[in-house]
Order: structure tokens, then sequence, then C-alpha cells
């Protein structure tokens, strides 16, 4: 453990006074406090809060946006030769571009979500050319435009402006564009505080000197007047490798040439080896791209990775973040579930809390844990497989957020803790009534509604019920969904409790529609499933809610395998079978629902898929009919299950068999509409579904 450290309360009140400064509008002072920490930064001392933290310190989440952007526009107006104003004011761009494009993968990005993202990178590359003639050495504002590029790529003007080629103003690209995504981009432009778009300039500023011809791409210019204004910079080396991961179109190959080569040869030996960590975060590093749970030779070699990882020599700061990211990769593949009856395979979470506990007695004495999903490990080793907390870790853990104040998952459950006296904090250890309010105020992915549950569940209902409703009240579609599991029993039932003291239908159909209007996807089933198969549609307008629910689960990012596959093909079936449904409804069923089933791996849905299929192009459902095309789907889905009793049925009708002469009337028919397919229906069975 490190020995030399400044104390927890001396790095938050520099935090408070750094935030205080420019809250209260006392520029001059912020701005010689930021000039004075980037000196040593500029001359190669990097230090664990140093002038890197202050600036990503500097906006409080607790401010609103309209806040942070109002004071940083009045910064700019009585400042404007400030370097870090109008570096900032990049700085709130740069973040508002990611809000809007959201965490979710690039294919899950919609269209106008990418068009405000890029209207938002704009306005932050122009503040921060803006800043590049106001410093000597503009490090920080070169760096972050390197980061914003590789991020969402260079604009077009940009490009042009440094190759002396023609500028696309905003009507051209507009253009470009569909009037509807444009609009919608601009609104989530708007929301984010921009009235305006981005101030093309006429000429990049003199302090840029050209670019090669030879130059590879925009991204190597910026990373190599970044490393000329400031040498060695971690910041962006590290950067640079995450931007070679081959979903950004590099590979481990360039990582690993990278990483030896001249650009990182001036770093440590740990800042190398840290280097080499983010090369594994590729693999490792992200939930969504762990092996399947059956896939035992993926899984050994990522545990061959982290225990190479572990051997390297790292800092105190990395080798506890490998620790905890392997704790949770342990975790992951501790639970298994059979039948609804969850297990976990206790010598595997012990490594995992072990880990843990490793990971904090290795990392820096003051560090915020800063890790959501490590907290969630520690929380299942205790409460869900009965670990005990030898090292008193939960309590010091929750002291150490409490302090720091910006984890909301964190900050409610010390806030929870101290308030009902759980998890080895005193009744009133902490001011849990701030607590509790901070924790709401702040802005999250965390799911309230099951970290309620898992209160209500293992550690006191009392908790749960009180975390759930103040929750929902706050507007968190998670803890209205959770009202709803409340009130309608399954929460109880989970847990092989009494449901009766909590059932009440009105207030579970209340907050189920209050959790569907407010995203919660797995709510937005139930009511489509409610109003669509327990209260049959008897109007068209129940009919077109049922839908619209569906197909926003059908479309949501990184839904549930459980809930999506439901909605998905309950919408196949509402389509296709309501009297309700218009014919563009149907071709979108056969177009985009069954598609989007077929597409699926897995062989129940495409079975799901194929009988659908051969019913809609049997009876012309969505599509023209074609007895030969229904008779390849079913086919098809009959290959999939033989003994399918939907399939089987289909067959029957399809073939005629039964019929007086119904093998030599459907071969006819086989051979007649083979000639006859037209070009859609071509397309939807074989250019798309072979």
């Amino acid at each position: 453990m490190t020995t030399d450290f400044e104390p927890l309360a001396s790095i938050l009140s520099r935090r408070a006074h750094l935030r205080a400064l420019f809250v209260s509008q006392q520029f001059d002072a912020l701005d010689a406090l930021l000039e004075q920490q980037s000196q040593p930064w500029l001359n190669g001392v990097s230090a664990r809060y140093d002038y890197e933290w202050s600036i990503e310190m500097m906006f409080d989440p607790l401010q609103s946006d309209a806040e942070t952007l109002a004071l940083l526009q009045s910064w700019v107006a009585e400042s404007p030769a400030s370097y870090h104003a109008h570096l900032l004011l990049g700085c709130y761009w740069e973040r508002a571009a990611s809000r809007i494009r959201t965490q979710d993968g690039g294919e899950f990005v919609s269209d106008d979500r990418w068009t405000g993202a890029g209207l938002a990178r704009d306005l932050g590359i122009a503040a921060y050319l803006r800043a590049l003639p106001l410093h000597l050495k503009p490090a920080f504002a070169l760096f972050r435009i390197f980061r914003l590029t590789c991020y969402l790529g260079e604009p077009q003007w940009l490009t042009a402006l440094a190759e002396g080629t023609e500028v696309q103003d905003y009507a051209q690209q507009q253009a470009g564009v569909a009037p509807a995504v444009w609009a919608a981009g601009v609104q989530r432009l708007r929301e984010q505080g921009g009235s305006e778009l981005a101030a093309i300039p006429a000429a990049l500023p003199h302090c840029l000197p050209p670019r090669d011809d030879g130059q590879q791409d925009s991204k190597h210019y910026w990373l190599q007047l970044t490393l000329a204004a400031r040498p060695n910079l971690y910041a962006i080396l590290s950067a640079w490798v995450h931007f070679l991961y081959p979903r950004w179109g590099g590979s481990h190959q360039q990582m690993s040439a990278f990483i030896d080569s001249d650009l990182c040869r001036g770093l440590s030996e740990q800042e190398r080896n840290g280097l080499r960590m983010i090369q594994a975060w590729d693999y490792i590093g992200y939930v969504a791209l762990m092996p399947r749970a059956d896939d035992d030779e993926h899984i050994a070699f990522c545990l061959r990775q982290y225990d190479a990882l572990l051997a390297l020599n790292l800092t105190p700061r990395q080798h506890a973040a490998v620790l905890r990211s392997y704790a949770s990769f342990l975790c992951h593949y501790a639970r298994t579930e059979q039948e609804g009856e969850v297990s976990w395979n206790l010598p595997e979470m012990q490594r995992a809390y072990d880990a843990l506990v490793l990971a904090w007695q290795v990392d820096h004495p003051v560090a915020d844990p800063g890790s959501d999903d490590a907290f969630s490990t520690l929380i299942a080793c205790l409460d869900f497989a009965g670990i005990e907390d030898r090292f008193g870790l939960l309590p010091l853990w929750l002291e150490r957020s409490q302090q720091w104040g910006d984890s909301q998952y964190e900050v409610l459950i010390a806030g929870l803790a101290s308030k009902y006296g759980f998890y080895g904090i005193r009744q009133g250890q902490f001011d849990h009534e701030k607590l509790i309010a901070t924790g709401l105020a702040l802005e999250s992915d965390s799911d309230l509604g099951q970290a309620a549950a898992n209160l209500f569940g293992s550690v006191s209902e009392e908790a749960g019920i009180y975390l759930t409703q103040i929750a929902a009240d706050a507007g968190d579609a998670s803890a209205m969904a959770g009202l709803y599991d409340l009130y309608s029993g399954s929460l109880s039932r989970r847990y092989g409790r009494d449901a009766t003291p909590y059932e009440d239908r009105v207030q579970a159909l209340r907050w189920m529609e209050r959790a569907a209007d407010a995203g919660n996807v797995t709510c937005q089933y139930n009511l489509g499933y409610v109003i669509s198969r327990e209260n049959a549609i008897v109007n068209a307008q129940q009919y077109r809610r049922a839908r619209d629910l569906f197909i926003r689960v059908m479309n949501a990012s990184n839904v549930g395998l459980e809930v999506w596959q439901r909605a998905t093909r309950e919408l196949a079936g509402l389509i296709l079978f309501n009297e309700y449904a218009s014919d563009a409804d149907r071709r979108l069923a056969v177009e985009e629902v069954l598609a989007a089933l077929w597409r699926d791996e897995r062989p129940v849905n495409q079975e799901y898929a194929a009988g659908y299929y051969a019913y809609a192009f049997f009876t012309g459902a969505g599509c023209q009919a074609n007895r030969y095309l229904a008779k390849v789907w079913v086919d098809r889905g009959l290959a999939l299950n033989p003994q399918d009793e939907y399939l089987l049925a289909h067959a029957a009708d399809i073939y005629q068999r039964g019929a007086l002469f119904g093998g030599l009337r459907s071969s006819m028919a086989f051979r007649r509409d083979q000639k006859r397919i037209d070009q859609r229906g071509r397309a939807i069975t074989f250019d798309g579904a072979e």
C-alpha cells in the first residue's frame, strides 16, 4: 500500500474549492489556479490528483447541465482570452456529445443520436480550436481534439480546412440527411443547451502546423501534436491503445506494436504495463463481451489473461482495477440458474471476495472505489452467496463512498445503511438524509429497482420498499417497475414470502403503466401483454397501444434476451392475426419483426419465425401469397424441429394432406408459384434468410 499520500479531506477540499470558484464566477482566480497546476503537468510531472484530475472534477454532477453551460458561456464572454474558459466549454460539449450518443454499442445508436452527437462534437472542437492560440503549450486542448475526433470522427469542415478543400456548411450537411433525422438530431442538441450550431471557422489557428502529405490519418496528426506539447502523456497513449481495439478498426497486433514503439519509450515500466492492461480490457473489460457460460475454452483464456496482468508491475490503482475486474468476472460465472432457481459456486465467490479485499489493500489509500460493478460483486458475495465479510470490507467501502459522494448506487446504500442500521453501519452514523437526497440527484445507469429488490430480499424489507418508493417518486423507471412487482405480489413470491400485505391490483397496474411510459422495457412488455392477451383487444386504439409497446421493446438497446424474445414474438402474432392491423403493419411484421427473429441465432426463435413466415406466404399477410415460398419456410422450420405442432399443422395445409389428390395439386401449385416469386418475396426468403 502507498504510504506517502494526500489525506482524503485535503483532496475533497481542493475539489470543493475548484467548484466553488466556478459556481461563484471567480473566473480569474480559477484561471490562475488551473494555470499554476498545469505547469508541473506540462513539464512531465504526473500525480494521482493533478491538473488532469482538476479538469475532470470541475463540473459538479449535482449541478444541472443548463447551469454549467450558462457559467461557461459567462466565463468565455467575460474573459475571451482565457485558455481554460474555452477549454472547459469544449469539455462540456464533448460530454454532451457522449450523452447524446449514449454508451450503447454503435449498432444500437439511432441515426438522430449520431446526428446530434456530431453537432455537439462540432461545438466542442470549435471551442478547443479557439483555445489553442491562447496558450504556449495547449497540450490538453490538443489531447481533447484527438479524443473527440477518435470517438466521433473528424468533422468534414475540419478536414477540409486542413487540406485546403471546400468546406461544407450545415445546409449542405443537412441536405444529405433525412429531414426527420436532422430535426431530431438538432433537438437532441437543444436538449443539451445547443441553441445554435457551431460557427465553422474560416481558417485554422496559425499555431497549427500543416499536415504532412504522408500523414496516415488525422488521429496521428493530433497524437503527434499533443506529444510534442506534453511528451509521454499517458492519457493520450492509453486512449490510442483503446482506439486500436478491433471494434475501432485496429487489431491486437497494432496495439502490441504501438506499446513497443518509440512513442512509448519514455514511459515507465508501470505505465507501459498499464497500456497492456488497456489492451486486455478489449476482451475482459466489458460485460457485453464476456464469453458464454458454456464456452470453457474462452473462459479459460480470459482467466489466463487475468493471471498475466496480475503478474505485471502495475501502479496500485491499476493493480486494484484488475483485481476488481477479476472479482466481477468470477462472480459472473459463479451464478447459475435452472428452472428459476439461482445457485452460487461458493468457492468461486470466496475467491471473488478475496480479490476485492486485496484490491482494497493495494489501492491508493484514499481512492474512490469508483466501480458500481465491483460494489455489486461485493454485495453478491455477502448477500447472495453468504460469504462472511471477515475483513469488514463493506462498511469501509460505504464510509469511503459517502465521502466521495459521486456514485449514485453506493451513496444511496450508504444513506440507507445509516438510516436503518445495517451493513456494519450504525443508525445515524452518516448524514443519511443528505446522502439519500444526493443519491437521488446523481445521474446514473444504476438499476435502482433491482438494488431495492436486493435489499427487500436479503437485508431489510422496509429499506427496500423505501428505496423503491423514493426512487419511483423521483422518476426512476426501474423503481416504478419495482413498485409494480411489489403490488402485484411477484416481489414477495420471488423470495418465498407471503404477498398478501402488499398485493393491490389497482396500484400494480398504475405503476406498470407509469414504468412503461418512463421507458422500462419489462413493464412495456408486461403492459402490452396485458392489453393484447389478458384484456383482449376490442378496438384499434388498444391494438396500436400494444403494438407500439412491443415495438419499443424490440428496438430497445441492450435489452435482455428474455424480454426481447417475448416482445418480438408477441408483436409478430399481434400484427399478423389482429383485425385492426394495417397492411403497412403486416409488411413491418414480415420485413422487420420476423426477420429479427430469424436472424437471431437461437433455433427456437428461428423455428418461430419460420412458422409465421409460412403462414404469411400461404395467406398473403404482409406479402404476396406464394405457396412455394410457404413450403420453403415450413420445411425450414420442420428441419429445426420436426415435432413442432404449429409447423406440422401448416405443413398439412400447404401440402394439402388429406385432400383429394392433395399431393398432386400441391406439387402443381409449388411449380407454378416458383415461377411467380416476386422480388420482395425472394429477398425475404433467400437474400436475407439463408
